[in-house]
């Protein structure tokens, strides 16, 4: 007997088989027929749980995002200075990257298509608000508690995140030499 898989599970599934076409072939050279032959259900399988492959894509994006965003701020959860947090923040954001760097690829297209999706843009946006005022909630501890000078953390809030995108973008683009 063959037990029937949560939506959530199947959910799941999908995302892995679609994170590995999109890694593989790019958004627009993969098809739903081929994500659904990779984990091997029918092509109504994935329309079940998502309207459009392009619906697949930004909830893959949301689910990823989320989950390595959680994974590298877990450290501004723990108790310390703002000094120390950034450096946990980074540290941590170091290794989750090497941890997860197919997910990172898939950020890499999302972001391409972005630069020509409207809804895609959005969802780009969105994060990058939330990430944005993650940095500058941060900031603003240190500010307050005399670790940090008086600046403006919005702004280096931005800094922080250009920089970081600015990493990973040089990653995967780039022979890079450290």
């Amino acid at each position: 007997m063959t037990t029937k898989k949560t939506p959530a599970v199947r959910r799941e599934e999908i995302f892995e088989a679609a994170l590995k076409c999109f890694n593989s072939a790019g958004y627009h050279r993969t098809t739903i027929d081929t994500i659904a032959a990779t984990i091997g259900i029918s092509k109504g399988g994935i329309y079940y749980h998502f309207n459009s492959k392009k619906n697949l894509f930004i909830e893959l994006y949301k689910s990823k995002v989320n989950r390595y965003f959680d994974e590298v701020s877990a450290p501004l959860q723990q108790a310390g200075g703002a000094d120390q947090l950034l450096r946990d923040l980074l540290r941590r954001s170091e290794e989750v990257f090497h941890e997860h760097l197919d997910v990172l690829r898939f950020l890499l297209e999302f972001a391409a298509i972005g630069s020509r999706d409207a809804d895609i843009r959005r969802e780009l946006t969105e994060t990058y608000r939330n990430r944005v005022t993650v940095f500058q909630q941060l900031i603003q501890k240190g500010i307050d508690d005399n670790t940090f000078k008086q600046v403006d953390s919005a702004k280096v809030a931005r800094v922080l995140y250009f920089l970081s995108m600015g990493f990973f973008l040089t990653c995967f683009t780039v022979d890079i030499d450290f």
